[in-house]
């Protein structure tokens, strides 16, 4: 039985996870750092709502902060340092944008599946689980859109790790959404969930091998020429949620009243609340 050629001549490519050194992980984490602070915030916010749409507004900030800024920027900054040696880099944007829309939804479905800081440990694991599920989703996704001219394979036992931390990262991720409420709390709590971010990625991408020989020829969209929009979009995001979250500090002083009943200052909750909407 005749061997195919390209079976002959298969080899594992040379490839790079920090081709740029440490300016991609670097401006990864301070996004995931960013997006985690923004989303803790909201949840914050979301908690205080006197109204349903209110909580579901802030609700959905903290979907667009935790999943779309802090998960998803932060791997598509640090995808840009993934190189293969000899061989060119292109990223499909169908499935680029689905990663994105898959990081959002999961976060969102995780937020409303795990309830808030009354709910029990029963719906927590599962909106862990359910929101892991997604981020794993989202991370696989993003690498099926990168076109790499070669064959992309992955170390099943690191998948499965890859998709460990994330349920677990998740299920932290979320118990802070419902009970986290003071801003030195949110600082180290955005700290952890950002690192937490982070590793997923990179044990993702430490399953990963390239197999040759390279086509030459990739179809899709140059990585550094979607990071320019991506980027200036992501800032727009980012200053728009710095004003729309954290420009009313006085919720600070709600929830550090000495009863801790925010009952008794109706008015400054329901502004505070629900702003975003007005």
């Amino acid at each position: 039985m005749a061997v195919p050629l390209n079976d002959l001549l298969a080899t594992t490519l040379e490839h790079h996870h920090f081709t740029y050194g440490w300016l991609n992980p670097v401006m990864g984490l301070a996004f995931a750092a960013a997006g985690s602070y923004l989303g803790l915030s909201a949840s914050r916010y979301a908690r205080a709502a006197a109204s349903p749409g209110g909580r579901f507004r802030w609700t959905l900030l903290a979907a667009l902060a935790i999943g779309g800024v802090g998960i998803w920027m932060m791997h598509f900054i640090a995808m840009v340092g993934f190189t293969v040696t000899g061989a060119d880099i292109a990223y499909g944007p169908g499935l680029t944008a689905a990663s994105f829309g898959l990081a959002v939804a999961a976060v969102g479905i995780g937020l409303f599946v795990s309830g808030g800081e009354r709910a029990g440990w029963p719906r927590l694991i599962l909106g862990g689980l359910v929101c892991g599920a997604g981020v794993v989703g989202m991370h696989y996704t993003g690498m099926a859109a990168v076109a790499t001219g070669g064959r992309v394979v992955y170390d099943p036992l690191l998948v499965a790790a890859s998709a460990v931390v994330a349920v677990v990262a998740s299920t932290v991720a979320l118990r802070f959404t419902a009970v986290v409420s003071r801003r030195g709390t949110m600082t180290l709590a955005a700290a952890v969930m950002s690192v937490a971010v982070v590793g997923m990625h990179y044990t993702g991408m430490a399953a990963v091998e390239v197999e040759g020989p390279p086509t030459g020829i990739v179809s899709g969209i140059s990585p550094l020429v979607l990071l320019l929009p991506i980027l200036i979009l992501a800032m727009i995001a980012i200053v728009g949620m710095v004003f729309g979250v954290l420009a009313s500090p006085a919720l600070d002083s709600i929830s550090q009243d000495d009863n801790g009943d925010r009952n008794d200052r109706p008015s400054a909750t329901v502004r505070l609340a629900d702003a975003a909407g007005q």
